[in-house]
């Protein structure tokens, strides 16, 4: 019989991650395995069109979350729906090593590895307006196409480490210390037909198969995701459903994850005014769409500055479901837009 050996750091690590996961499915139908980081995120505008930019490097940070550099184009809700559509699909992610096509052809590596891990969503067009609840139609096919195309073109960075941190360093124009990663979202869209049973081969890029390998993933209830009709809903309700401990979030958190510059100096009381209409169509629309039961604001503060908190109930609660209280352990940015990066 084999000797029992102690756990690793990183073994204790990846179960205490599986195990949370677990928890955390909530009797969810098909949810979407989702990298952490492309939930708790800013990086995707709360609209659908007027993406424009494309020469415009920006930074998003959500304190305590994720820093994310976004060039050569604007991500918006229907690129986040996209990826989500995908991520839900887990049956038809593959992944395997294949040869690098940059490696030199006699033999000599000089660096560059002779072989490449890949990781490919097989789909076909119909698999992929069916997940979203869009209508099977060839018109939404080329809008499928168009936004795959921007995903293609659009290059991330991400951060690791303390998100705060990292982010000083950028807005001191310095590189920040530790780990990054310069990605595609896709690195690669083929397909073989414009029709609605076409397949589609969608190859993802460094930082989502690191994820995928690392599972540095959340459980998302993609249902609700797409029944959402608020952009603004789309941009809460990842947050508040991978985070399966919280019972309330503060319209601050709120504001950083739609780039709102929440009592900031270019804001006047009309947009602060229509920022928490927003909200509060958003939270209505969560309720709608079966993602939360219920919700109610709690004023903080005095004049000018007085703060909203939105507590709320989920609608899918836990089997242990012992909420604790969100701790305010990190510091919360006001009016953290995104800002234009320091060459990096």
């Amino acid at each position: 019989m084999a000797e029992k050996r102690d756990l690793t750091e990183a073994e204790k690590k990846r179960l205490a991650r599986d195990e949370r996961t677990r928890r955390n499915r909530r009797g969810r139908t098909n949810p979407s395995a989702v990298p952490a980081r492309l939930t708790r995120t800013s990086a995707f505008s709360p609209r659908r069109f007027g993406l424009v930019d494309r020469g415009i490097e920006r930074i998003f940070h959500v304190p305590g979350h994720s820093v994310v550099v976004v060039k050569g184009g604007e991500l918006g809700s229907q690129h986040r729906d996209m990826i989500y559509a995908l991520f839900r699909m887990k049956n038809k992610i593959t992944s395997y090593r294949t040869r690098n096509p940059d490696a030199p052809s006699n033999g000599t590596t000089d660096g560059v590895p002779s072989h490449i891990d890949v990781v490919e969503s097989i789909v076909s067009w119909r698999d992929l307006l069916r997940t979203m609840g869009k209508t099977e139609h060839v018109n939404n096919l080329l809008t499928a196409k168009n936004v795959m195309e921007d995903l293609r073109q659009i290059m991330l960075t991400i951060y690791e480490g303390d998100p705060d941190e990292v982010m000083k360093q950028l807005q001191s124009g310095r590189l920040p210390r530790g780990a990054g990663r310069i990605t595609g979202v896709i690195d690669l869209v083929e397909w073989d037909g414009a029709n609605l049973d076409s397949k589609v081969t969608v190859r993802w890029g460094k930082a989502v198969m690191t994820a995928f390998r690392n599972r540095q993933l959340v459980s998302l209830n993609a249902e609700v995701q797409f029944a959402l009709k608020s952009d603004y809903a789309k941009s809460f309700w990842p947050f508040i459903d991978s985070n399966p401990t919280h019972v309330y979030v503060d319209e601050t958190m709120l504001a950083n994850l739609v780039s709102h510059p929440l009592f900031g100096e270019a804001e006047t009381n009309a947009q602060r005014s229509q920022f928490r209409k927003d909200c509060r169509q958003a939270f209505d629309d969560m309720i709608r769409a079966g993602g939360l039961l219920s919700y109610r604001q709690e004023e903080m503060g005095r004049g000018r500055f007085k703060t909203r908190r939105y507590h709320y109930r989920h609608a899918l609660p836990r089997a242990d479901e012992k909420p604790q209280l969100e701790l305010n352990l990190l510091p919360v940015v006001v009016g953290a837009a995104p800002v234009v990066a320091p060459g990096l």
